[in-house]
């Protein structure tokens, strides 16, 4: 089966648990690797400028970390419907009804987000065996993570690769096209 084939096969299905658990952790690692840059940048430009020397350890870097999450997380479903993890991994986040994720269904998702955490993994446990695959804050926020690659782009690549067809300027395009 081609790539185009199968990216317009699974494009609008549910996403299922691999695919939401890879995007979640490089959304994680991107979140790490930004915040500690950011800290790191933060605590130099506090000791260049004054003579106080900025301490990020304990509760406040804990809470520092979960606003950040909250803003990168936050911005990118608002903006985007969808975060860079997901980007990724050709997933995106809709309405139930299929329709385009609006900013009141993402701020509604944000909020609820922690649920996953806070009912101990519970929360999570629809993404593995739901039919909808929607984790509790999908749920409450009427939302649904489905398949989203570019299954358009991927069959003009593919024709255009296929048996080396060039079309040149002028040129009758070939007879099987």
């Amino acid at each position: 089966m081609t790539r185009a084939r199968d990216a317009m096969e699974h494009q609008g299905h549910y996403a299922g648990p691999v695919s939401r658990l890879l995007a979640y952790a490089a959304d994680t690692f991107i979140i790490g690797i930004l915040y500690t840059a950011g800290l790191a940048l933060l605590r130099f430009a506090v000791q260049a400028a004054t003579p106080w020397t900025l301490n990020v350890e304990g509760a406040w870097f804990a809470v520092g970390a979960v606003a950040w999450g909250a803003l990168y997380f936050g911005a990118s479903w608002v903006g985007f419907g969808r975060s860079p993890g997901m980007s990724l991994l050709g997933l995106r986040i809709v309405r139930g009804d299929g329709a385009s994720l609006d900013r009141r269904h993402a701020l509604i998702r944000l909020i609820a987000f922690p649920l996953g955490y806070l009912t101990l993994g519970l929360g999570f446990l629809g993404i593995v065996v739901g039919r909808t695959r929607q984790a509790i804050y999908d749920r409450i926020a009427d939302t649904a993570v489905v398949y989203d690659w570019d299954a358009e782009a991927a069959k003009l690549r593919e024709l255009a690769t296929r048996g080396g067809h060039r079309r040149t300027r002028g040129a009758a395009p070939p007879a099987d096209a």
